[in-house]
């Protein structure tokens, strides 16, 4: 959380960075329009949790939506620019507000299953997928041939042949090819 003195007042102002996913295009846009338009937006949209902090409502102009906090599946980093030119760290964001009704799998795991950007489509199940389940005999066969390789030879089955050649074109057409070499 950022804050700031307002010189005149002599009040600290908070700054509090969170992400806002609301599920009704049509909500989002008038959102979006006052949120771009208003001086003071306080007047205009109110968010008012319960003593779980994880459900609540958003209020918007004299109407109440459901709003829910859901875990993101990674950290998002929020920046700020003064002079729009540097940007400036503000803060870490690892949940969002919803507001709207919840997919199942949202309400029963209580993280959303996509991050913010497209990349991030399914990041937790792509990290922490299950382990392959690979038996020990073909381990030790692998590791086997590993150190057979390493110690200079081929692995079983196999044969190394050794060719030296060398790069040759051809008068006539001036194309290339690779030739054995003849001592």
């Amino acid at each position: 959380m950022a804050a700031r003195r307002d010189e005149i007042l002599g009040e600290w102002k908070f700054e509090e960075e969170f992400i806002l996913r609301v599920r009704d295009p049509a909500l989002a846009e008038t959102i979006r329009k006052i949120l771009r338009e208003e001086e003071n937006v306080s007047d205009h949209l109110q968010i008012v949790f319960d003593k779980s902090n994880y459900n609540g409502v958003l209020r918007f102009q004299g109407k109440q939506y459901q709003l829910t906090v859901l875990n993101l599946p990674g950290v998002t980093e929020c920046y700020k620019s003064y002079d729009e030119v540097n940007l400036v760290k503000t803060g870490d964001v690892g949940q969002v507000l919803v507001v709207g009704d919840l997919i199942e799998e949202e309400s029963t795991t209580g993280e959303v299953r996509d991050g913010i950007t497209p990349p991030l489509r399914n990041a937790r199940q792509r990290v922490f997928r299950e382990p392959i389940n690979v038996s020990k005999d073909t381990v030790q066969k692998v590791e086997d041939y590993l150190f057979s390789i390493l110690d200079g030879g081929a692995a079983k089955g196999y044969r190394y042949q050794d060719t030296e050649e060398i790069w040759e074109i051809d008068q006539a057409t001036g194309k290339g090819r690779w030739v054995p070499a003849t001592d």
